[in-house]
Order: structure tokens, then C-alpha cells, then sequence
């Protein structure tokens, strides 16, 4: 009954894990899965986390099932990260969120009512975007298109270019933005082209739908919903897939929320019974013991603080071994001029190395980046950060 079906190829990230793993060169580098490494090249658990989970074991709390949105502490405190405490929309009853698991499903049952809701079932990505952006919508049933927003030649983002395709989009279309630190790029707008694109995209009747998977890992975290905030303040009816993987060091918990800020609150009422019935149908409720970590550090002054001290310890040696990385190749008088680099945050840059380049780095070097080119900065450095420098000043050379 399955001997039918067509080989798949592997996930473009993920399937990289497996070529690394089964590389015998003695000095490969991993550039390529979106996972926070310190400067051995080492997995971080942060201390505020360990020490959460041991007032976690403490209290020996049962393993019920929780509600099928989730844990509504941890979804309260979420989105007083996202919005803040003081935002006028938490007091105002119009935000349905549930939590999801991790930000990928928050993106899923997103789409899936978004296409229940019989809008225009059009959503618009942006060029380039996460790879499994376009995987998510599509098997939601939705007509994907897309947008441009980088120019290649500027090594920038192409603001007059992606003002000028909102102009054509259909109403009451998903329009996918990155609150910051866009994946893989590593560019975003201006605040001033925020409140521009905004307005464009409210005049347009078109629906946001926020993919913001890297708060703190930009600016810091107030400066990284910035876009987000103003939305709200917009009267924007939109959607928030918030996780929780990259800032907390939660990648395998899947920690994540789903918010859609609503007109009223009989209509948050309504969407989330939506959610909801679309959560039970498919994986029943999200899990437990992630939520659970992320909830006692928020509510703790002393964790929160000692979380957002290891977020911008993270944060600054990215942005170090970024600068390090550029200066690196200047000084080997590399024939490209990577400063371009500089300006880009996150954990991700965006090289401009092609594919035939990066798979040069792969077979000659065992260093491994997704085809387009999309580098991991934190997983530079000390060790590895001169001979990841000379490979490419070799292979831009072809």
C-alpha cells in the first residue's frame, strides 16, 4: 500500500545535522541549525532555567492534563512580554492566545483557521524567509505567494520594493512578517518603515501575522516588539506566533503561544473557541513542563533577571563573533566586502555566498551552511573562527 509513494527529500536544516554528523574531517563546522552554541561550540541550558526546574521538582507538581489552550499563567505572562504589562490591549478583553507548541505550531494552527475563516486564502512570504514557512502554510490548504524584501545587491532591505507589492495584494490576506531579527537575512525596517508598512498594510485590509521567534536576541527585548506594539496600536487585527526555543533555550520543550488580537471581546470569545477546536483535533493540548520553566522564571524577580542577564550575554557574543568574523576577512584582503554583515542581527546572517560556493565549503572544508548561504553566527568561534575565515576568502574566489 506504500510502496507507491515518492522519496521525499530531507528537511534543508535539519538534514544538514545528519550530512555534519557523518563527516569524517577532523575540523567540520556546523553553521547551519538555528541553535544557540557558547564559545566551545557547546548546547547552553541557562542557570535561570536549571534553577527553575529545581523549584519545579521542589513542589512535585502532577502530570494531568492541562487545558486544551494551555497554561493560562503562562499565557498571561507572555503576553506581557510581548506587549508589555501596560499595554491598553491586555486590559481591553480583545486578545485570544493559547499556547501551542513551540512557535512552528503556533504557525499551524494559525494558518488552519485562517483558511477556515474563508478569507482571501492567500498568504504572502516574505523573499527569502524560513524554509519551513512555505511547508506550513501550504499543507494548511493555503495559496502561498511571496514578496520581496531583500535585494541581494544591496545586502539591505527593499523597502520601495515591498511597499510596492503590498499595493497589489488581495484583501484580507496573510501577509507573514518577522518581528526582528528576520530569518535569515538577519535585516529589519527601520521603526520609521514599520510605522509606513503599517499603514500600507491596514490600508490594504491585509492581516499580519508576526512570526517572532528571537525577542532579545536583536536590540533587547522591549526594542524587539517594538513593530509588534505599534500594530496593536494601530487597531491591526492580527496574529502573534511568539516561542520560546531560541531566548529561553527551550528548543526541544516546545514552548510557544498563538495570539490573534481580535475587535472585540464576543469575537475573542469566538476565536478562541476556534483555536481551540483546532488544537483538540490536533495534538489535544500543548505540553506541560516548558511553560511551567518560562512561568516560574517571569514570575520570579530574581530569575527574570538573572534570564535577562544570559540573554544579553548571548546576544552580545553574537553580535562579538559577528564583527570578529567580518574583521577577519577584511584582514585576509577577502576580494568581497562582508561589512555589509554588520548590520544585520540575530543569531543568522546572510552571506551572499551561492550555492555553488557553499557547497564548496561543504565538500572541501566540512563547513556546513543551508544552500543559501544563511551562516549561524553562534556557531563561530574561538576554535573554529580563523579556519571558517580562510575557507571562505578561498571559495569566494570561484
Amino acid at each position: 500500500m506504500f510502496t507507491h509513494i515518492d522519496l521525499l527529500p530531507d528537511d534543508p536544516i535539519f538534514g544538514l545535522n545528519l550530512l555534519f554528523s557523518q563527516d569524517p574531517c577532523p575540523e567540520k563546522v556546523n553553521l547551519g541549525i538555528g541553535a544557540y552554541r557558547d564559545g566551545c561550540g557547546k548546547p547552553v541550558v541557562l542557570s535561570s532555567v536549571r534553577k527553575a526546574e529545581y523549584i519545579l521538582w521542589e513542589q512535585q507538581l502532577n502530570k494531568e492534563y492541562p487545558p486544551i489552550e494551555g497554561d493560562s499563567d503562562f499565557v498571561q505572562v507572555t503576553l506581557e512580554l510581548i506587549f508589555g504589562t501596560d499595554h491598553p490591549l491586555l486590559k481591553q478583553n480583545r486578545v485570544a492566545a493559547i499556547q501551542s507548541v513551540g512557535g512552528t505550531g503556533a504557525l499551524r494552527i494559525g494558518a488552519e483557521f485562517f483558511r477556515e475563516m474563508s478569507l482571501s486564502g492567500f498568504v504572502f512570504l516574505p523573499t527569502p524567509t524560513w524554509p519551513n514557512h512555505l511547508p506550513i502554510f501550504k499543507s494548511a490548504g493555503l495559496q502561498v505567494a511571496f514578496y520581496p524584501y531583500y535585494s541581494d545587491r544591496a545586502h539591505a532591505f527593499d523597502f520601495a520594493q515591498m511597499c510596492e507589492a503590498l499595493t497589489t495584494m488581495p484583501a484580507r490576506s496573510l501577509i507573514v512578517l518577522h518581528g526582528c531579527c528576520h530569518n535569515p537575512t538577519g535585516i529589519d525596517p527601520t521603526f520609521e518603515e514599520w510605522k509606513i508598512l503599517s499603514h500600507l498594510i491596514k490600508e490594504r485590509q491585509l492581516i499580519p501575522f508576526f512570526d517572532f521567534a528571537y525577542q532579545g536576541f536583536g536590540s533587547d527585548i522591549e526594542q524587539d516588539a517594538q513593530a509588534i506594539r505599534f500594530f496593536a496600536n494601530q487597531g491591526h487585527e492580527m496574529l502573534v506566533a511568539s516561542s520560546y526555543s531560541k531566548n529561553f533555550g527551550l528548543y526541544g520543550e516546545r514552548v510557544g503561544t498563538l495570539v490573534v488580537i481580535t475587535p472585540d471581546d464576543l469575537t475573542r470569545v469566538k476565536v478562541k473557541g476556534h483555536l481551540k477546536h483546532r488544537v483538540r483535533s490536533s495534538y489535544s493540548m500543548p505540553p506541560l513542563h516548558g511553560a511551567r520553566i518560562v512561568s516560574t522564571i517571569l514570575h520570579s524577580p530574581s530569575l527574570r533577571q538573572e534570564w535577562v542577564q544570559e540573554l544579553e550575554k548571548m546576544r552580545k557574543r553574537i553580535a562579538d563573533v559577528r564583527k570578529s568574523f567580518v574583521e577577519g576577512l577584511l584582514k585576509a584582503s577577502c576580494q568581497i566586502d562582508f561589512s555589509f554583515m554588520n548590520r544585520q542581527l540575530g543569531m543568522f546572517s546572510f552571506s551572499g555566498l551561492n550555492e555553488k560556493q557553499v557547497l564548496t565549503l561543504r565538500e572541501k572544508y566540512g563547513i556546513y551552511t543551508p544552500l543559501n548561504g544563511r551562516i549561524n553566527v553562534a556557531g563561530l568561534n574561538s576554535s573554529n573562527l580563523d579556519y571558517v575565515v580562510q575557507a571562505v576568502n578561498q571559495i569566494v574566489k570561484i
